[in-house]
C-alpha cells in the first residue's frame, strides 16, 4: 500500500507539471504562464478574422517575465447563411491552419497618449510604440463538442525562433507584471472559402481575468489588428500563453518519471 501511495504522488506531480491528461504536443516541455479555458457549457464564439475591415478579437494577459515560447487557443467554424454551408472540418480532423496573431502593449482605461483610436473607458491594445504580428501556420485538433452542439477546436504554436521582429527573441522586451494583449485571427480564403466569408471565431473562457476582450469596430481601417476597438462586455477568451519550465520544474519532471520507472521495475521484479 506504501509503494501504491508512493506511486499515485508521483504521478500526480508529473501530470501536475504536464498540463494533465490534456498535455501539449509541443517538445520540448512547455509549462503554461497564463490560462483562459475554455467554457464547454454557455461558452459562444466571437468572429476573428484576418481581412480587410476583419473583425479581429483581442484578449489580455499579465506577463510573470518569462520568454513566451508558445500559444494554445480554442474556436469553432461558423455557418455561412448565405449557402447554408458549415466551414466545420468535422470531428477528429487534424491538419495545419493559417491565422495571423499579433501581440500588443496595453493601452489603460482612458489613456489619451495610445495610438489605437481611443481613448476609451475600457482597456484595450495599444499600437504604441509597436506592435509585433506575423502569419503561422499552426495545428488544429479536434477538442470536444460543446453541450448545445458545438464543435470546438484547439490550436497549438510553437513561436521560439520565429522570423524577426521577434519579441520572443529578445527584440521584444516583456516586462514581469505586466499586461500584454494577443489576438488570433484566422486567415480569410483557406481551403476554398471566400475570402468575406464570416469562418471562425475564437471560443469564449468560462474564467474571467484582467479586463474583458476586445473586437475591432465596425467600420474601421483597412488593418483591423490595429482598432479602435470595442468591449466585448462580459465575455473572456480561451488561450494559454507557454514558457519553458524552470530548471527545478524539469529536475522534478525528471524525477517522477524516473521515480514511475523505478516503481514498474519493482512490480514487474517482485
Amino acid at each position: 500500500m506504501k509503494r501504491l501511495r508512493s506511486s499515485i504522488f508521483l504521478v500526480c506531480l508529473l501530470l501536475a507539471f504536464t498540463g494533465g491528461a490534456h498535455a501539449t504536443p509541443l517538445v520540448p516541455p512547455y509549462e503554461v504562464k497564463w490560462s483562459q479555458l475554455p467554457d464547454m457549457d454557455q461558452g459562444t464564439d466571437n468572429l476573428s478574422m484576418h481581412r480587410s475591415l476583419g473583425p479581429v478579437v483581442a484578449d489580455d494577459f499579465r506577463s510573470d517575465g518569462r520568454p513566451i515560447t508558445g500559444f494554445h487557443w480554442w474556436g469553432s467554424y461558423l455557418n455561412d447563411p448565405s449557402t447554408g454551408q458549415e466551414w466545420d472540418t468535422g470531428q477528429g480532423a487534424e491538419r495545419n491552419v493559417s491565422f495571423e496573431i499579433s501581440f500588443h502593449q496595453d493601452c489603460p482605461v482612458g489613456d489619451p497618449t495610445c495610438n489605437n483610436g481611443g481613448p476609451f473607458p475600457y482597456s484595450a491594445p495599444s499600437n504604441d510604440p509597436f506592435y509585433f504580428s506575423a502569419i503561422f501556420d499552426v495545428e488544429e485538433d479536434f477538442f470536444g463538442t460543446t453541450a448545445g452542439g458545438e464543435n470546438v477546436y484547439e490550436y497549438w504554436l510553437k513561436v521560439e525562433g520565429t522570423p524577426g521582429p521577434d519579441f520572443l527573441g529578445g527584440t521584444w522586451d516583456e516586462v514581469a507584471g505586466e499586461i500584454y494583449w494577443v489576438d488570433f485571427a484566422w486567415n480569410a480564403g483557406q481551403f476554398g472559402t471566400p475570402f468575406n466569408g464570416d469562418v471562425w471565431g475564437w471560443h469564449e473562457s468560462f474564467q474571467h481575468n484582467l479586463d474583458f476582450a476586445v473586437t475591432t469596430a465596425p467600420g474601421g481601417p483597412a488593418n483591423p489588428h490595429i482598432g479602435p476597438w470595442s468591449l466585448l462586455d462580459g465575455e473572456d477568451k480561451a488561450f494559454e500563453v507557454l514558457t519553458v519550465p524552470e530548471p527545478a520544474t524539469l529536475l522534478l519532471m525528471g524525477l517522477g518519471l524516473a521515480g514511475l520507472g523505478f516503481a514498474r521495475r519493482r512490480r514487474l521484479n517482485a
